[in-house]
């Protein structure tokens, strides 16, 4: 896998929507649909949500993911997922979260995932598709018997500023990640209740963080 050593060092936020300029090199871009320009010294990811989910232009839309997912700067395939409360019939959402699955082994990229009362179903696909790349659970609020789950399953575990501080307790260092998601608050706000919440000096915390970003978004 490829790696931008110059400023991949900086990067504590795995999941944002703020632009280039705002997120200052600290932050993985989300692009939903791989359609925006990916400009230089940046890092993203790219997928297809489920809420942007039509029957109509599915294919068109998985094609552009497959065409950009070669760029260098793109490191990790997401949000993809599953949600109930979408428009989307949750066969399409399971078929084109399928697709999603085999690009993020494909190109050997962790999964950035998205799920909204769909816990079962996607504990389910894990065990059919048995991955061998990372799936993070992005913007976690569930409780800390649903992170143990996941945890045994093999799921890391991301958090935004809204979480059960239980459930971010039983989340052990190397499956933890941080993130602003769509949020004006910036990344150091977030790792500051964070380790608050974990009791652990903030610069200890973001060590922590940014050894695992380093591990599974650019891995050598």
């Amino acid at each position: 896998m490829w790696k931008m050593e110059r400023n991949t060092n900086n990067i504590l936020d795995i999941h944002t929507h703020k632009a280039e300029p705002v997120s200052a090199g600290k932050a993985i871009i989300n692009r939903k649909l791989a359609t925006d320009a990916l400009y230089e010294g940046y890092f993203y990811s790219a997928g297809i949500h489920p809420w942007d989910l039509t029957e109509f232009d599915t294919e068109r839309r998985l094609e552009c993911l497959r065409e950009q997912l070669a760029e260098k700067q793109l490191v990790a395939v997401g949000e993809a997922g599953l949600d109930k409360l979408a428009a989307a019939p949750m066969q399409l959402q399971v078929a084109v979260f399928k697709e999603q699955v085999e690009l993020s082994e494909k190109y050997e990229l962790p999964l950035i995932i998205h799920c909204v009362k769909a816990m079962d179903e996607l504990l389910a696909l894990r065990k059919e598709r048995a991955p061998k790349q990372p799936w993070i659970w992005h913007g976690f609020r569930g409780k800390p018997e649903q992170a143990k789950q996941l945890l045994q399953k093999g799921f890391y575990l991301s958090f935004g500023m809204h979480y059960s501080s239980e459930a971010m307790n039983v989340v052990p260092d190397s499956r933890l990640f941080l993130e602003t998601d769509d949020s004006p608050v910036d990344i150091e706000d977030v790792l500051r209740d964070a380790a608050k919440v974990r009791g652990v000096e903030v610069e200890t915390l973001q060590a922590i963080v940014r050894k695992n970003i380093q591990d599974i978004f650019f891995r050598a």
